[in-house]
């Protein structure tokens, strides 16, 4: 797992994040599951319905699954990768599902089809090399369950109605889950959280991540900047050389931004020419270098094939006064400083940190 105050690169985790795109479709999609509850009461109640007729060992199993879920939800938001949380919280679900199997009867278990829940619920967060992987795993589990159950001994058969109440459940977690993607699907213009020209995260984004990165600030009493950065002049780029050209200037100047950043800092195009970088753990000092290291690699190379340059505004907070409309705002004050003060510059929201110059 990777928190957000540091990071451990393993295959798994190369494997289950994927690209940018990935990451963002999953943070939109977790964010409207506020509702994981009700898919817990759903199992849970079942599976202490069950227990009546199959021991009260499955009550064990519960209250385990009941601490797995809550331990994930509280999680999720620490990490600066949540998805792997979720994905071992489904994992840990998912077994302990299997456990509840074996003890209720194997194949004659009113729980066996609820271990659909977990993967369905999955399914519409991660990409589909992923989905295909928790299929995989589910298939498995279910199948050393009822395995399992048939060397045991079959305990005492559930009534009819049971396997009712557990198909009930079932269709009430497919039913929500399903409502989650038609509301999706209709907000997927509004919701989109990639801009298109540049690939980069977009406003609507920076405000579904930024909880997340407060919530890290908060928890461990860190700094948290912002670097608010815009092309100086660029309406003379598209006045002079045309509005395509001003988007290959954009998507250029996407690229060496990437390029120079570290994979850990946040980088969103927020309107027009405008961009916005979120950096955890980063004091005002270090942001200012940031945006210095940035301003610095624009104006030594060439855009697009043009000479352009940027003009930058740091603003920096610390624990529970990181605040992202209040940091965005100071940091679009010192940026409209730093085009008073000649353009090609970084000026700070503190005038106690040195601010960058001009070139050579």
């Amino acid at each position: 797992m990777e928190q957000q105050i540091g990071t451990l690169r393993t295959p798994f985790g190369r494997w289950l994040r994927g690209d940018a795109a990935d990451r963002a479709r999953y943070v939109d999609m977790h964010a409207r599951f506020a509702d994981a509850p009700l898919f817990g009461a759903a199992l849970g109640g079942t599976s202490l319905l069950v227990a009546c007729w199959t021991g009260w060992t499955l009550v064990l199993l519960v209250v385990v699954a009941s601490a797995v879920m809550g331990a994930g939800l509280a999680l999720h938001s620490r990490f600066r990768h949540p998805e792997t949380v979720g994905a071992v919280t489904f994992g840990l679900l998912e077994l302990d599902l299997a456990l509840s199997v074996l003890i209720s009867g194997g194949g004659h278990s009113p729980l066996l089809p609820l271990m659909v829940v977990p993967v369905f619920t999955q399914a519409v967060c991660f990409r589909p090399q992923v989905i295909w992987s928790f299929v995989v795993l589910s298939t498995v589990l279910a199948g050393a369950a009822v395995a399992g159950a048939g060397m045991l001994g079959s305990p005492e058969a559930t009534p009819s109605w049971v396997h009712l109440v557990g198909y009930a459940a079932l269709l009430w977690c497919l039913a929500l889950a399903a409502q989650y993607l038609a509301a999706s699907d209709r907000n997927s213009r509004d919701d989109a959280v990639i801009d298109p020209l540049t690939g980069l995260f977009n406003r609507k984004a920076l405000t579904v991540r930024f909880p997340d990165v407060r919530a890290q600030a908060v928890a461990v009493d860190t700094d948290v900047s912002v670097v608010m950065f815009d092309v100086d002049w660029f309406k003379s780029v598209n006045d002079t050389h045309g509005h395509q050209r001003g988007d290959q200037v954009l998507k250029a100047l996407a690229d060496t931004m990437r390029s120079t950043l570290r994979s850990a800092d946040l980088l969103y195009r927020i309107g027009g020419e405008e961009f916005l970088v979120v950096l955890p753990a980063h004091d005002l000092r270090a942001a200012t270098a940031v945006a210095e290291r940035l301003r610095r690699t624009v104006a030594e190379q060439l855009t697009a094939g043009l000479e352009l340059t940027v003009s930058s505004g740091v603003a920096s907070a610390r624990g529970t006064a990181v605040h992202l409309e209040a940091l965005t705002d100071r940091a679009d004050r010192a940026l409209y400083a730093a085009k008073a003060a000649g353009r090609n510059r970084v000026c700070s929201a503190d005038p106690g940190v040195p601010a960058g110059t001009v070139g050579s």
